[in-house]
């Protein structure tokens, strides 16, 4: 499981914030879910948060930002180029799915930028390319499946329990996912295969 990666929720609707807070896993708790007029830094600081989730609402406007990798909710492209503007690193539709909240927190904590892939804001999927000279080994279809589920933070006994695997063989298929890689731990595999394109948000 990764180290956990505390949340702040910026939203102004209280529904959306308890909706989200809900799409998040145990591994990154949500510790404030305040509104856009709040002290952002100052909460921030105080919680002792990671990583801020901002939903744009139908306004699209997101910031000023408190400082913190942030992960911007928007309803269009033009709200997404507007919140990259802003300076968040990454950004999702508002219908998003629950394992791309959990993705795109990771990859904002490790200083990735991130888009959803429906969004054509040019560069893709991601905003950072693999270096050149980086060659990973093929993934099979089975890694890929576990690859998404380490993205989420599941241990090897929830992955096996979602593929229908043992946790023994879920363990084999992070294992080599690490191999091919050259991670050095779950967290670094996800933050390889979020950079080289692996993941999808």
């Amino acid at each position: 499981m990764f180290a956990p990666i505390p949340v702040l929720l910026v939203s102004d609707d209280p529904l959306v914030r308890s909706g989200l807070a809900s799409l998040l896993p145990e591994d990154q708790p949500v510790v404030r879910g305040v509104s856009t007029s709040a002290d952002l830094a100052s909460i921030a600081r105080e919680s002792g948060a990671l990583v801020v989730v901002w939903d744009a609402g139908e306004d699209g406007v997101v910031g000023p930002l408190p400082g913190l990798p942030t992960v911007a909710l928007v309803k269009d492209e033009g709200a997404a180029r507007r919140a990259l503007s802003a300076g968040a690193r990454a950004v999702l539709l508002r219908d998003l799915r629950p394992e791309s909240l959990a993705a795109a927190v990771v990859a904002a904590r490790f200083g990735l930028q991130a888009t959803d892939v429906r969004l054509s804001l040019g560069g893709g999927a991601l905003r950072e390319a693999p270096a050149a000279d980086e060659v990973v080994e093929t993934l099979t279809l089975r890694e890929v499946e576990v690859l998404q589920l380490l993205a989420e933070g599941r241990s090897n006994r929830e992955i096996g329990t979602a593929l229908d695997i043992s946790p023994h063989t879920a363990k084999f298929h992070v294992d080599r996912i690490l191999a091919k890689l050259t991670a050095s731990s779950r967290t670094d595999a996800v933050v390889r295969a979020v950079r080289l394109g692996l993941l999808t948000l």
